[in-house]
């Protein structure tokens, strides 16, 4: 579970199942914003089920800066109250994303996959050196 403060709510994500699939695990998570009863969940194909930045960040673009019409209808803005408070705030969501992408840098690089391996072989380019950015 990892907690997030902005604007005087709270947005907490917890990991609540993991699911093997032949494409790999899909992590699934739970976000509660404090001061609402609206919940929404969020699912990524990843191998760990740790609630870092990456998971922060997918969570708060997504849900929140974004403003999918499917949030609108089933996610945490359809809550007037948190689309409300998302608009006054969103100077505040922006600058805690920007925090959650600088600590992404620090996280080990996301694991490649066997079928992005054989791509990245097909295409001669060095799987270590693009997952770095390099």
């Amino acid at each position: 579970m990892r907690e997030l403060i902005i604007g005087g709510r709270s947005i907490t994500v917890s990991h609540v199942e993991t699911e093997t699939t032949e494409y790999g695990d899909i992590q699934r998570y739970r976000i509660d914003v404090s001061g609402s009863d609206a919940v929404t969940h969020l699912s990524s194909l990843r191998s760990s089920p740790n609630v870092d930045a990456r998971v922060m960040a997918s969570v708060i673009d997504t849900e929140l800066l974004l403003g999918y019409e499917g949030s609108r209808e089933s996610g945490l803005l359809r809550d007037p109250g948190i689309r409300a408070w998302r608009d006054q705030h969103r100077p505040l969501i922006e600058q805690a994303l920007d925090r959650l992408r600088d600590e992404m840098k620090d996280l080990s690089p996301k694991p490649v996959s066997d079928v992005e391996r054989l791509l990245l072989r097909t295409f001669d380019i060095d799987g270590d050196d693009e997952v770095h950015g390099a």
